[in-house]
């Protein structure tokens, strides 16, 4: 008691994430979700970037008629509603994954860098130009921001062959198709497979807040 006063001190605790939340970034989708709890992985959760892709096939097309008639003043408005389109369901996409995540005890999500994503895409020029065209840093900004407000740390990783891992014997090769086959027996999604393994980077301690 100081001054009359009951001073009530809360002992500190400090925040000690134990359910790594993998993320996994891709093309066909955006974002693959799954937590790992007691180093199990549960049932993940996809996040599809296709109304993100009509968005931006849909307004290319629509620029690229307009500058042929040198509407320039009218494709720098529409490349501001575009984003502002892409901005609105980046933001939906970034809030689910966040409401995922506070299911857990004490989470702690784990993404990839974006220089080691890159490298996933370099298989073909024609992957690296959708590499590009996908807003994967606006996705991780908005994850880190929502994540913040609500008490949840963030950590980064390099992906190095997080897609071409099987997460369950640790055999490193190329994968084909959807689906992720190994001869331990494991059949997995190729994005959800990637994703378990971005969460189980975390754990050994290769990565960064």
């Amino acid at each position: 008691m100081e001054n009359g006063t009951l001073i009530l001190e809360k002992p500190f605790v400090k925040y000690e994430p134990v359910t790594p939340i993998g993320i996994d970034l891709g093309e066909r989708n955006l974002a693959t979700v799954v937590a790992l709890v007691n180093e199990k992985p549960t049932k993940g959760t996809f996040f599809e970037g296709s109304r993100i892709k009509e968005i931006r096939h849909e307004y290319f097309n629509i620029r690229k008629k307009l500058q042929e008639k040198k509407r320039l003043d009218v494709v720098k408005r529409l490349r501001g509603k575009e984003r502002r389109m892409v901005n609105h369901e980046l933001h939906v996409i970034s809030k689910k994954v966040v409401d995922y995540a506070k299911k857990f005890p004490s989470p702690v999500i784990v993404v990839e860098k974006l220089t080691g994503i890159r490298e996933k895409f370099k298989e073909s020029k024609k992957l690296d130009r959708r590499f590009h065209s996908l807003p994967f840093r606006r996705l991780q900004s908005m994850i880190e921001y929502k994540a913040k407000i609500n008490g949840i740390k963030v950590v980064y990783i390099n992906p190095r062959n997080t897609s071409r891992t099987c997460h369950r014997c640790g055999h490193v090769a190329r994968t084909d198709g959807r689906e992720y086959r190994r001869k331990c027996g494991v059949v997995r999604n190729r994005d959800l497979n990637a994703s378990i393994n971005v969460a189980r980077a975390s754990t050994r301690g290769t990565g960064r807040g």
